[in-house]
């Protein structure tokens, strides 16, 4: 008995999981439709409707807001409870039209900037601090791509009111994808305003099936000045794993060349690509004096090292310390401390 009714539980957590509707959605789809009607009429119509997996109750249900095509308005209700978060529909309506609005202006200024300097934004995030566009740079061909690109990052700079978290902090994140990756993946519908479109997982999860670059601009104080910008490789977690083994194996190799007794830890911090390179990354890896307790290094001593996108060395190897011989980890290409 005891068996039965655990694998039927187990079965609607699955089902849940899987995008069912076992608990629905049409009462809060309901309810919301109402205090829409009541409070902004003729203006908010129900897009898509979602439950709040893994919660019991209540739903997510977004709108777009008419003559706004930019726009989305997430309002999370619970029918049973009457409420919206816990507070009344009115007034968690009117936080959601003005967050909705204030956003599809961000949206706005960012692919418009994009648009207008031959990139366009084929994905993003809510906070809008990241982007996906279509690029393919190779080492002729970076210094030129990263430059257009920072020009986009200064058009959406000049024109951003603070709108977005990703304005108020002037950084962005800006994903390359190849362009054969890029016409393969989902377009969603088209009767969705855009930010619902761009923002779909499964339409970011396709364009992380394969290893990308990275480019991540921050805004100069004076934004005349091109933003200052690092590059670094996203892999999906076999190619990292991959990756991090090959560079344990040359590291582990140079030490016991170079310091008979240690011992080889993490991979750890982020590779950054050398500028002007796609197929040159500095990092480092943590190593033990000597076999450490517990069997697994978690040394503060640090090896500097280039390697390729797959792993092997490029350049030398170097101990990091300062100028007491203390450990020390290397700089970042912004100049700061690298983090372990």
């Amino acid at each position: 008995m005891y068996v039965r009714r655990w694998t039927a539980g187990l079965a609607a957590v699955l089902v849940l999981a899987a995008g069912g509707c076992a608990l629905g959605t049409g009462d809060d789809q309901r309810l919301a439709e109402e205090v829409a009607a009541k409070q902004y009429p003729g203006r908010l119509k129900v897009v898509t409707a979602r439950n709040l997996f893994p919660e019991t109750s209540g739903s997510e249900v977004v709108f777009a807001l008419t003559g706004d095509p930019g726009t989305v308005v997430r309002l999370r209700v619970d029918a049973e409870a009457g409420t919206c978060r816990r507070e009344s529909c009115e007034r968690q309506l009117a936080e959601a039209v003005r967050a909705g609005e204030s956003l599809g202006a961000a949206w706005r200024h960012l692919a418009t900037a994009f648009q207008g300097c031959g990139h366009p934004v084929i994905a993003t995030n809510w906070p809008l601090n990241e982007v996906w566009i279509e690029a393919a740079p190779t080492n002729a061909t970076v210094k030129a791509v990263l430059a257009e690109v920072g020009e986009c990052v200064q058009r959406w700079a000049a024109d951003r009111d603070g709108s977005s978290d990703a304005e108020k902090s002037g950084s962005l994140s800006v994903n390359l994808i190849e362009p054969a990756v890029a016409r393969k993946r989902p377009q969603g519908a088209p009767e969705y305003p855009a930010m619902l479109r761009l923002t779909d997982s499964e339409l970011r999860a396709a364009l992380s099936e394969k290893s990308r670059f990275i480019a991540s601009y921050t805004v100069a104080e004076d934004e005349s000045k091109p933003p200052a910008v690092t590059m670094r490789i996203f892999r999906p977690f076999d190619e990292r794993q991959a990756f991090e083994k090959k560079v344990q194996e040359a590291v582990a190799g140079w030490l016991r060349a170079n310091r008979p007794g240690a011992t080889v830890g993490g991979v750890v911090g982020i590779w950054y690509l050398e500028p002007g390179t796609v197929d040159r990354l500095a990092g480092h890896v943590r190593f033990c004096e000597g076999k450490p307790q517990g069997g697994q290094c978690r040394g503060e001593e640090v090896v500097a090292v280039a390697v390729d996108p797959q792993g092997n060395p490029v350049g030398g190897f170097e101990v990091m310390q300062d100028e007491k011989g203390a450990p020390q980890l290397p700089d970042g290409p912004g100049g700061d401390r690298g983090t372990g």
